[in-house]
């Protein structure tokens, strides 16, 4: 009877740890292959209401990222001025 017992809790126990690190597994594969957005910080601290689709998603798409230098006047803007680095 004591060797029932045991038999039994030990294929329970085994079971249980099949699934779990099972799950575990599939879990720790999808957080490895996530490839994370370059402005993935920026959408969880400040995101701003033009990236959110219609849906209410946000758009983790191509963004374009416009520096201007100190002291730049719009007055005085030349076409030449422009780089486009990638």
């Amino acid at each position: 009877m004591e060797t029932f017992f045991l038999v039994a809790i030990f294929q329970m126990v085994l079971i249980l740890g099949i699934a779990v690190g099972w799950i575990a597994s599939i879990n720790f594969i999808s957080y490895m292959e996530h490839n994370r957005h370059d402005y993935e910080d920026l959408f969880q601290q400040n995101p701003h209401p033009e990236i959110f689709e219609e849906d209410g998603s946000i758009y983790r798409g191509m963004y374009m990222n416009v520096n201007f230098e100190p002291g730049y006047d719009p007055d005085e803007f030349d076409p030449e001025d422009v780089h486009m680095d990638e």
